[in-house]
């Protein structure tokens, strides 16, 4: 389905959680940006007082800036939108599919009505349970159809059509989704370790120079130290490594339940099939989430 299809409150949750998302991590890019600056303005020890003082007023200020970023990702509270509007999405994503599917509580023999008050009540559930999400929501995005045309014309479709339909915008995409983000992660990871190394390296180096020329101006040390430092936070903020492992863990988790699809005949089997691929997903949300919040 394409992204209008979902209802209103999934499109609303996954743009309020995308959005705190770049500004939690642009925000914690400047401010570690700024801490190297200010560490780098130190590398050389200037004899005169008027270059000296130059160095600590502009050292002071992208200091100053670093601080008051600190503060904005304190008080802001980017992180929390970010996770609550993931789940939320995450639920409400999950929950569509099992409606078009005709999955568990959701079945072809029940009447629309019975469908539609059940889908409801549900999606007003979690908008409870995520209450505290509404002032971060779009709500002209929120007050979207719940249900939408698409989701009706999908559910309508016999049982071989909704399970193809279900392996090729479901399964096949978010199993290619988990292995393209696996490499990514895992390519990013052994980036940013190799400026980990090259830094502590430099740093090394540095020392080692100022020991053999203990009179020398230039100390490189606080400068490469802080970058370390920096590229550690950095990575640990992104899990690139716990995420290459609960990516390559939920596509072939993925791959292996698409190997029983072809057993896949009537309603109740495809019923079955879709609550345990979801299951799957859902899993991988789940660990991600726990790691996020570690």
């Amino acid at each position: 389905m394409e992204y209008n299809d979902f209802p209103g409150l999934y499109q609303a949750s996954d743009k309020a959680s995308l959005s705190a998302q770049k500004n939690y991590k642009n925000i914690i890019a400047y401010d570690l940006i700024t801490m190297i600056i200010a560490s780098g303005l130190a590398i050389y020890n200037f004899r005169q007082v008027d270059p000296k003082l130059i160095v600590y007023v502009f050292s002071g200020f992208f200091l100053l800036i670093s601080f008051a970023l600190t503060l904005i990702i304190r008080t802001k509270k980017f992180e929390d939108v970010w996770y609550q509007g993931r789940a939320l999405a995450e639920s409400c994503k999950t929950l569509s599919w099992r409606f078009i599917t005709c999955s568990e509580s959701f079945e072809h023999n029940l009447s629309t009505n019975q469908v539609e008050d059940y889908f409801i009540s549900r999606i007003k559930e979690l908008s409870n349970e995520f209450k505290d999400l509404n002032e971060s929501l779009n709500a002209k995005i929120a007050v979207l159809p719940i249900i939408t045309k698409k989701m009706w014309e999908i559910r309508n479709l016999n049982t071989l059509e909704r399970k193809q339909y279900y392996i090729e915008n479901r399964i096949n995409d978010q199993k290619d989704w988990y292995a393209t983000k696996a490499e990514f992660n895992k390519t990013k990871y052994n980036n940013w370790f190799l400026v980990i190394i090259a830094s502590q390296l430099i740093a090394i180096i540095s020392v080692a120079f100022l020991i053999k020329y203990p009179d020398s101006n230039w100390n490189l040390v606080g400068l490469f130290t802080t970058i370390s430092a920096s590229a550690i936070s950095w990575l640990q903020l992104k899990q690139h490594q716990e995420l290459k492992q609960a990516y390559t863990t939920a596509a072939q988790e993925l791959n292996f339940i698409q190997a029983s699809f072809g057993n896949v005949n009537t309603d109740l089997e495809l019923a079955e099939f879709v609550l345990d691929s979801e299951n799957a997903i859902s899993r991988e949300h789940t660990l991600w989430l726990a790691q996020k919040r570690k």
